[in-house]
C-alpha cells in the first residue's frame, strides 16, 4: 500500500459502507478543508473520543458525516481507540484517524515503536493518519532526537502519514513555535477558544477582568498556518458546561454552536474537534456548517456563558498559580480534574485523572488560603475549589 499517493476525495468523504448507513446528501453537506500542506482533507468538524468508547456513538458520528476521529492510546484505558477501530475498520480509507501517545524524555525509540504498534492494533490499521505527541508543554521533551528518529522510521515503514503536536499548557506557544520554526511538525492540534483570544476579551473586560492566558497563541497559530501547518482546535466549550446555558439558546443557535462557530470564523484554526458523548450532541454540532449567524448573536451567548461560569471555570494552560503554594499542590491539575467531574460529566476520569496527581488538595483542607488569594488572573477562589474538589474525589 503506497499511503502517499492515497488521495482524500470528496466523494469517499462522504460515502458508506456495508456495515454504515448511507448519509443522507440534503441532510448533512459538510464544509471540507485540506489541513495545511498535507492531502488530508477532512470536514471542519472532528470526533473527539476522550470521554466514550460507545460504539454506536462513534457510528452515530459517521453517519451525520464526521470523517476525522481523534484519539488517544490513555483515552479510557485505550477503550476509546478501540470503539474507533471496531467500528470504522470496514471504511478505514474514507477517514482519518489522529492519535496520541506522550512522548517523555525517559523512553526511547524502542518504547515509542511499542506504543504505536498498540495504538495500530486497538484501532484494526496498519497507518496512523496523524500521530501527535500528546500534551506537550516542555520544550526539553521536543529536543528529544530519539522521538523524531522514530516518527521519520515510522513514516518511511508507512505506519505513519503525518506527525502532530497536540498541547494546552501554559508553555504552549512557546513549544509550537519551536516546531514551527524547526518545521517539526505537520498538523498542530491545540487548546483554543473564545476565553484565549485576546481581540474578545477586550470586548468582554467591562463585563469580566480577565487576561489571556497565552496571549502570545493566537500569533504563533498565524504563524502556523502561514508556513502550511494544518491546526485542529481543541477544548473550544471552554469548559463544556452546556446545561447551563439551555435558557440562553434558541432554536436557531446553541452555546455549543456558537462556541465552536467562532473558532472556525477565526484565522487560527481550520477544524476543530468536540468531545462527542451523545447522538443528541453530534446532531447539534454536526450542523453547523449549514448554518449562517450573526456575529453579534453568537458573541451575547458567549459573554453569558462567562457571566455564569467565570469564578469556577479554570481555563487550560495558565500556569500563573503554579508555584503560590508552599505545599507544591498541583492546582491546574486539580481543576482539571474538577473540569471533568463537573463539566464533562465524567467522573471516571475525574477520579482517575485526581488520583494520578502527585500532590493533590489534601493540604488545602488545613490551609488558611492565604498563600493563593489573590494568585488567580481570573479570581478564582482556589482554596475553597481546590477542598471542594477533594472532597468530591475522594
Amino acid at each position: 500500500m503506497n499511503l502517499n499517493r492515497r488521495s482524500f476525495l470528496f466523494s469517499s468523504l462522504l460515502a458508506g459502507n456495508l456495515n454504515i448507513n448511507k448519509l443522507d446528501a440534503k441532510q448533512i453537506k459538510p464544509e471540507l478543508i485540506k489541513l495545511g500542506k498535507t492531502d488530508l482533507v477532512i470536514p471542519n468538524i472532528g470526533y473527539g473520543s476522550s470521554s466514550t468508547s460507545d460504539e454506536k456513538i462513534v457510528k452515530h458520528a459517521y453517519d451525520r458525516g464526521v470523517r476525522y476521529f481523534d484519539t488517544a492510546e490513555s483515552y479510557l484505558g485505550g477503550d476509546a481507540e478501540s470503539s474507533i477501530g471496531n467500528v470504522l475498520k470496514a471504511v478505514r480509507h474514507q477517514v482519518v484517524i489522529g492519535t496520541k501517545t506522550k512522548a517523555r524524555n525517559y523512553q526511547n525509540k524502542k518504547d515509542y515503536m511499542s506504543a504505536l504498534e498498540g495504538s495500530l492494533k486497538r484501532l484494526n490499521t496498519d497507518y496512523i493518519d496523524i500521530y501527535y505527541n500528546h500534551a506537550v508543554n516542555s520544550i526539553s521533551r521536543l529536543k528529544n532526537t530519539d522521538w523524531w528518529e522514530f516518527i521519520e522510521k515510522a513514516k518511511l515503514e508507512g505506519k505513519v502519514r503525518y506527525t502532530g503536536i497536540s498541547g494546552h499548557g501554559s508553555n504552549l506557544a512557546d513549544c509550537l513555535e519551536y516546531c514551527i520554526d524547526r518545521n517539526l511538525v505537520d498538523i498542530i492540534l491545540s487548546a483554543f477558544s473564545f476565553a484565549q483570544d485576546p481581540k474578545l476579551l477586550e470586548k468582554l473586560r467591562h463585563t469580566f477582568h480577565f487576561v489571556a492566558i497565552n496571549p502570545r497563541l493566537p500569533e504563533v497559530l498565524v504563524k502556523a498556518r502561514n508556513k502550511g501547518i494544518g491546526i485542529i482546535a481543541m477544548k473550544t466549550l471552554a469548559g463544556s458546561r452546556l446545561n447551563d446555558m439551555r435558557p440562553y439558546e434558541s432554536k436557531q443557535l446553541t452555546y455549543a454552536q456558537a462556541a465552536i462557530k467562532w473558532a472556525l470564523n477565526t484565522n487560527y484554526a481550520d477544524a476543530a474537534i468536540i468531545s462527542m458523548t451523545s447522538n443528541s450532541l453530534i446532531d447539534e454540532i454536526t450542523t453547523i456548517s449549514d448554518k449562517k449567524y450573526a456575529k453579534n448573536h453568537y458573541f451575547e451567548l458567549l459573554k453569558k456563558y462567562y457571566q455564569i461560569n467565570h469564578e469556577s471555570i479554570c481555563p487550560p494552560g495558565c500556569g500563573v498559580c503554579k508555584n503560590v503554594c508552599p505545599s507544591n499542590v498541583e492546582i491546574s491539575e486539580v481543576m482539571r480534574s474538577k473540569m471533568y467531574a463537573l463539566d464533562y460529566k465524567n467522573p471516571n476520569k475525574a477520579l482517575l485523572t485526581y488520583s494520578s496527581i502527585n500532590n493533590n488538595a489534601l493540604a488545602c483542607l488545613s490551609c488558611s488560603g492565604k498563600p493563593c488569594l489573590n494568585s488567580c488572573d481570573y479570581n478564582l477562589d482556589i482554596k475553597n475549589l481546590n477542598v471542594m474538589s477533594h472532597k468530591l474525589l475522594t
